[in-house]
Formats: structure tokens, C-alpha cells, sequence
């Protein structure tokens, strides 16, 4: 990823777009693979499931709304490709309390917490804690970082892309947000970019695709060996990114 590819505003967040490039592949390959993070807790284990199986269907809820309106023009779509959307950024920085089939399906589990639990990022959060130094959460759970984006989804590419937001389109989502819930304004007031994250479909694995141990290693910050990694690329071209 090259930051003259990057709209203009976003160039001083290079570190935290490569930052988010691996947060968004990771979770992906935890949604294509059976692993759970909190397997052995049998509460916890349930919850995640389910939190998993909703964080797929709203992806692919948001990506066929969002193909209506860019395809068909259907007009009908879009409040529905709007909210959906707003449900994946919710999702990603942890508000679950402010979507209404997590309260109802009772999954208080977070996907900022998933995602700690894997990378085994708590137990850094509680070395912070005591030291009295919050560490910042990655990229895409960070809100005041994530806040800036506006989600879309694409499923014809392992790739997504990155885009300053026009006025019109800005002026156009705060009109229709705020015609059905007006305490979802303080997610679209801050937004400046469009973000397209890359949901294909999960190819078959194999070597000339990718793994399910490459899926396990990667989505747990660890090499094709096992090992800890600083590389923001996953091991194969067949687990999608963002940002780029």
C-alpha cells in the first residue's frame, strides 16, 4: 500500500491504515474458520458463535443492499444499505448496546474483545491498566479513528479501497439516518471517507488458495511457522484487505 494512493487527509494515518489492512483480514479469516477464541468457556463460546454468525450476515446484508442501489438504482435499498452499514461500524469499535438484535440476542461479547483475545492483545491491555497507561485500541476498534469512515462492503474483490466522501453523498446520509434513528447522527456527523472492505466469497482451501491453518495462524497474529508477526500483509493473496 502506497500513501500517495490515499486521499489526501488520510496520508498522516499511513501506520494505522496498515494497522487496519491487518485488523480487517484477520477478522475476516475468524469468519471463515470454525476457530473460536474462547473455546473451553462455555458462556463465552456460545456468545462468540453468535456473534459471529450476525457479523456475517451483516456483511452480506449491507453488500446486497448496497449492490441494489449501485446496480438497479433501487431507492428502497439504500436506508437499508445506510443502517447496515452503521451496524458494521458499530460492530467494529465495540457498541453493541447500540444495535438492536445484539440486545435482543443478548451478545454483549464485542468483536474489540474477540479480536484481544485472539492476538492475546488483553493481557497487554491489563499489563497498561496496571501501569496506568491505556493502550490504544487497533485501527478499526479505535472509534475516533473509525468514526471517520463510512462502511461499504464489495464481494467481487480480495481487495478494498479507500475514498474521500463527497458532500452531496454526506448531505444524503444524514438526511436518511436521521429520518429513522437520530441518536445514530453522532456515527455519520464525523464521517469524511468512504471505506469499501473486501467479503468475498470464502475460496475452497488449498494450497493454490489458502489454508485453514493459515486462516488460524494469521487471524491469531502469527506466521505460516506459528510465530508472532509484525508483517500487516496476511500470508496469502486469498485473504481479502482493506484500505489499499
Amino acid at each position: 500500500m502506497d500513501d500517495k494512493q490515499l486521499p489526501d487527509g488520510l496520508r498522516d494515518e499511513f501506520r494505522n491504515m496498515q494497522r487496519g489492512v491487518k485488523q480487517w483480514s484477520q477478522f475476516v479469516a475468524w469468519s471463515w474458520s470454525n476457530h473460536l477464541a474462547y473455546k473451553g468457556d462455555q458462556k463465552k463460546e456460545e456468545e462468540e458463535q453468535e456473534l459471529k454468525e450476525f457479523f456475517i450476515k451483516i456483511l452480506q446484508d449491507q453488500a446486497r443492499y448496497r449492490y441494489a442501489v449501485s446496480s438497479y438504482g433501487d431507492k428502497d435499498a439504500k436506508p437499508l444499505a445506510y443502517a447496515t452499514s452503521l451496524k458494521i461500524k458499530k460492530l467494529l469499535i465495540g457498541k453493541n448496546s447500540d444495535i438492536d438484535e445484539c440486545i435482543s440476542q443478548k451478545i454483549d461479547l464485542t468483536l474489540p474483545d474477540v479480536y484481544g483475545k485472539l492476538t492475546k492483545k488483553e493481557k497487554d491491555s491489563e499489563k497498561e491498566e496496571n501501569t496506568k497507561k491505556p493502550k490504544k485500541p487497533d485501527s478499526l476498534s479505535h472509534e475516533p479513528f473509525m468514526q471517520m469512515f463510512h462502511v461499504e462492503i464489495v464481494t467481487d474483490s480480495f481487495s478494498g479501497r479507500v475514498r474521500d466522501m463527497l458532500l452531496s453523498e454526506k448531505k444524503e446520509l444524514k438526511k436518511i439516518i436521521e429520518k429513522y434513528s437520530k441518536d445514530d447522527l453522532k456515527y455519520v456527523e464525523p464521517v469524511e471517507y468512504v471505506i469499501y472492505l473486501a467479503y468475498p466469497p470464502c475460496p475452497a482451501f488449498g494450497k493454490a488458495t489458502v489454508t485453514e491453518d493459515q486462516l488460524k495462524n494469521w487471524m491469531q497474529g502469527k506466521n505460516e511457522d506459528g510465530e508472532g508477526t509484525t508483517d500487516y500483509l496476511p500470508p496469502s493473496a486469498y485473504i481479502p484487505v482493506s484500505f489499499t
